[in-house]
């Protein structure tokens, strides 16, 4: 028997737009419901759709919203997809086509960003699929991923900071939205650095005493998207003491947040 029955799914992050090929895109796997059956599975692949101030019927009903601030008002931006059939220009997406001889309960599941792997998330809808049914109509089925992208790029993992003549460690935080859409104060731009907070806790590792917080500020000077900032001055001691630094990223308006830890030790 052919495959009778079609529906497209979406993966679109929390306050972002569709997972696209720029951040891996995300793992889908199709099973049935009842049984745990593993009907198919594959990988999200196109673009990461458009954004418009005006709703069109292949939009997500998940609407980016950025916060207003003391000069801008609110801006509210409708995310829409569009089925081209080119993996150029089609909008990220997986179309699941099955052999059906009754409606079928399908889990669908998503994991991703598969180019952000130490912050990605897995979630999961329920679908009621029939014999001869088309849900290919974009936007298709949009499962929704929450988080935040987290990657600390200073200290790396094992940074010895033994030195007694510099003792000061440098922190730094690439943050993103789960789609990679960049955090920036760039004029249109939908994430502004306002609304996020991002820190560091730091304390000797297995340690039950409180850690030390530090705030990462936006860094307006380097002229990169996502580029959060601070420093900690590592206490010198009669020995070397291992220590694990907690970075977390929340986003105020979506409640979003995202987490990456490393090691260093002076």
């Amino acid at each position: 028997m052919a495959p009778n029955a079609r529906i497209t799914v979406r993966v679109q992050a929390v306050g972002g737009k569709f997972l696209a090929d720029d951040i891996g895109g995300a793992i889908i796997a199709v099973r049935d419901a009842q049984t745990g059956e593993l009907l198919t599975h594959g990988t999200t692949s196109g673009t990461s759709g458009d954004l418009g101030l005006s709703y069109t019927p292949n939009a997500s009903l998940a609407v980016v919203v950025t916060p207003a601030t003391s000069s801008t008002s609110q801006v509210i931006r409708w995310l829409s997809a569009v089925n081209t059939g080119d993996r150029a220009t089609n909008t990220s997406s997986f179309t699941v086509n099955l052999e059906l001889d009754r409606p079928r309960l399908l889990e669908i599941e998503a994991f991703g960003p598969r180019g952000g792997l130490q912050s990605a998330h897995r979630v999961m809808a329920t679908e009621w699929l029939a014999p001869g049914q088309d849900q290919t109509a974009a936007p298709g089925l949009v499962l929704m991923m929450p988080g935040l992208l987290v990657q600390v790029q200073s200290p790396a993992t094992h940074t010895d900071v033994t030195s007694p003549t510099n003792r000061t460690l440098d922190l730094v935080a690439n943050v993103a939205m789960m789609c990679g859409c960049p955090i920036s104060d760039a004029p249109g731009n939908p994430w502004l650095p306002s609304d996020f907070d991002v820190s560091v806790a730091i304390r000797p590792f297995g340690s039950t005493a409180p850690p030390t917080p530090v705030t990462l500020n936006f860094d307006t000077k380097a002229g990169i998207p996502g580029r959060f900032t601070g420093q900690f001055p590592v206490p010198k001691g009669a020995s070397t003491v291992f220590y694990e630094a907690v970075f977390t990223a929340i986003q105020k308006s979506t409640r979003n947040v995202g987490s990456a830890t490393v090691t260093f030790f002076g």
